[in-house]
């Protein structure tokens, strides 16, 4: 699976590079221990930025065409590694519960709101970078898998000022992610900068219906980079305007009691958007295993 340096610009306690900033911006509620846990661990100075793409895809286990799409999305995404970061969202009317298979729900608030910016989006389909805006996506065509799969490849060649790091520790006894972050900020950017933070999880095993099989109905079918839960705000928090220079934090993230996840499946995602248009600066993904 693949790990890679995690940045979450500024979640709870907001630090400076070199010095500590004034006005801390929160956007998680757990501020990280450093007296149960000892001191965040520090990073290496960028001397260039890597652009690493946001691939969100929109499915359900009731959507038939899904699975073919997803392969191919899966596959792109296992060649190029951390530089894809992906996102499977389940949300819309082929994501809900039903009949004696279909129990298991996937939804999450985050991104049935995501779902509903498509405003009359369908499934398989994707946001790429969020290119074009909230409401514009690529339809997953398993005959024509370059019509999204060029857009990638695009958007990694694209520049960015930021570069982003990270580290992330699960803490067994706690049932807590501590996770360190860091942006550098190589260039001078205008405009407001929102942070979104998410969970997603691996390897969850349950039915999903695929017009590509007889039966459609596999019984145990694997889901991956599943959405979890938002650790920010859904649309992020307004982290910092008009970045130039280093920036770390860090956070605690308890997993809610009533779940049931398996912490060495998970992974932390997160990406910086322009507040106004919405465009992907930049995306990063941390596995914990």
């Amino acid at each position: 699976m693949k790990k890679s340096y995690l940045f979450l610009l500024g979640l709870s306690l907001f630090l400076g590079a070199c010095d500590r900033l004034e006005n801390p911006v929160t956007v998680a509620k757990n501020k990280y221990r450093e007296d149960l846990y000892g001191p965040a661990p520090t990073f290496t100075a960028a001397t260039a930025t890597v652009k690493n793409v946001l691939f969100e895809e929109y499915t359900g286990h009731l959507c038939g065409f899904c699975p073919p799409s997803t392969s191919l999305a899966l596959a792109l995404d296992a060649t190029l590694g951390e530089r894809m970061v992906t996102v499977a969202i389940h949300a819309g009317s082929l994501a809900s519960t039903g009949g004696t298979l279909f129990q298991t729900d996937y939804t999450t608030p985050a991104g049935n709101l995501y779902w509903a910016q498509l405003n009359g989006g369908f499934n398989p389909t994707a946001r790429i970078d969020r290119l074009g805006g909230l409401s514009s996506y690529e339809y997953l065509d398993p005959a024509n898998p370059s019509s999204w799969q060029d857009i990638v490849m695009s958007q990694m060649n694209a520049a960015t000022p930021v570069q982003l790091q990270a580290n992330c520790e699960y803490v067994t006894a706690d049932n807590v992610f501590n996770i360190h972050m860091n942006s550098q900020f190589l260039e001078g950017y205008t405009g407001n900068v929102n942070l979104v933070v998410l969970l997603v999880e691996n390897h969850l095993v349950s039915p999903q219906e695929d017009y590509s099989q007889t039966p459609s109905e596999i019984e145990e079918y694997e889901h991956e980079h599943v959405l979890r839960t938002n650790v920010s705000e859904p649309m992020g928090n307004l982290v910092v305007k008009n970045p130039i220079g280093g920036y770390s934090a860090t956070t605690s993230f308890t997993i809610p009691s009533q779940v049931i996840w398996e912490p060495t499946n998970m992974t932390v995602i997160g990406y910086l958007v322009d507040a106004n248009t919405h465009e992907v600066l930049n995306a990063v993904e941390y596995e914990i295993n």
